[in-house]
């Protein structure tokens, strides 16, 4: 299953949901706001709770996002790297272009999968690794500062 959230964002995203008809229909579960959702996909929710997301992105082989910081942590820490499509200001996706400057920092860091152009979804996906395949990394400096914080030395 490959899960798709587009966000709670009130300006629609269509440019992303547009890249999406290069996939199996029957294999996306889309949480998609204000933007029509396409037809025939197995599970298209307006909006979820948060509770209701974190099932949905725990069940997901794979995770496809905008660029919003609550579903990127999310979706990072149910194991995944997820595709990230950074809602653009140009396009009317967003006020400013702050999910783009998300996406490159992060990208950089290899955390997510960035992708400018939604046509390229496909074969952001066909070279994806699925949740299964993801290892877990060693607890970064951050972590151990506050393990040993809470736990003692």
């Amino acid at each position: 299953m490959i899960f798709v959230t587009l966000g709670t964002h009130h300006q629609p995203f269509p440019r992303l949901i547009a890249g999406l008809a290069g996939l199996p229909a029957d294999e996306l579960v889309i949480q998609h706001g204000p933007t029509e959702p396409p037809p025939g996909v197995r599970e298209a929710v307006r909006f979820l709770d948060f509770e209701g997301m974190a099932e949905r992105v725990r069940a997901a082989d794979l995770v496809i996002t905008h660029a919003g910081v609550g579903s990127i942590l999310l979706a990072r820490r149910e194991g995944h790297t997820p595709i990230v499509v950074p809602r653009l200001r140009r396009h009317g996706e967003h006020v400013d272009n702050h999910q783009v400057e998300l996406a490159v920092a992060l990208a950089r860091e290899r955390k997510v999968i960035a992708v400018w152009d939604p046509a390229n979804l496909p074969a952001a996906v066909a070279s994806a690794p699925r949740n299964r395949e993801i290892r877990v990394s060693v607890p970064g400096p951050l972590h151990t500062a506050v393990r040993e914080a809470l736990l003692g030395a």
